[in-house]
C-alpha cells in the first residue's frame, strides 16, 4: 500500500507540473499574438494617450476665474495630555486637537478648468488650557 501511495503522489505532481507548463506556454503564445497584432495594425499607445489628453493652455492666455464654492472641513489631527492643579492636586487631562480647513474652488469658463486653494483657518483644542 505504501508504494501505491508514493506512486500516486508522484503521478499527481507530474500532472500538476505538466498543467502548469501548458499554461505558461499558452500565456507566452497569447503575448506573442498580441505583439504581432499590435505590429500589424499599427497600434500606437502614445497616440491614444495624446488623443485623450485635453489641451493645456499656455501661461500667456487669460483665464476667467470665478469663485465656484467654499467648503469648510474639521479634521481631527491628534491628542495631547496636559496637567493642571486643582485643590492642591496635580491632575492630567487629554485635549483633542482639530484643524478647520477652508477650501475655495475656482472655475474658468473659457478653458473649462478648475483650481482650488486650501488654507488652515483655525487650530481647535477641545479643552481650554495654556500651551507650554
Amino acid at each position: 500500500m505504501y508504494i501505491i501511495s508514493i506512486l500516486g503522489n508522484y503521478f499527481t505532481e507530474v500532472i500538476l507540473f505538466s498543467v502548469v507548463m501548458m499554461l505558461r506556454l499558452l500565456y507566452f503564445r497569447i503575448g506573442i499574438l498580441l505583439l504581432v497584432w499590435m505590429a500589424l495594425t499599427g497600434f500606437d499607445y502614445r497616440v491614444a494617450n495624446l488623443e485623450m489628453m485635453e489641451r493645456i493652455p499656455t501661461s500667456l492666455e487669460e483665464h476667467n476665474w470665478q469663485k465656484s464654492s467654499v467648503d469648510y472641513n474639521v479634521i481631527e489631527v491628534g491628542t495631547h495630555d496636559y496637567t493642571y492643579w486643582k485643590n492642591f492636586m496635580k491632575r492630567t487631562r487629554t485635549c483633542h486637537i482639530s484643524h478647520r480647513i477652508k477650501t475655495v474652488v475656482y472655475y474658468c469658463d473659457i478653458h473649462n478648468h478648475t483650481k482650488s486653494e486650501t488654507s488652515l483657518e483655525e487650530i481647535i483644542h477641545s479643552e481650554r488650557h495654556r500651551l507650554e
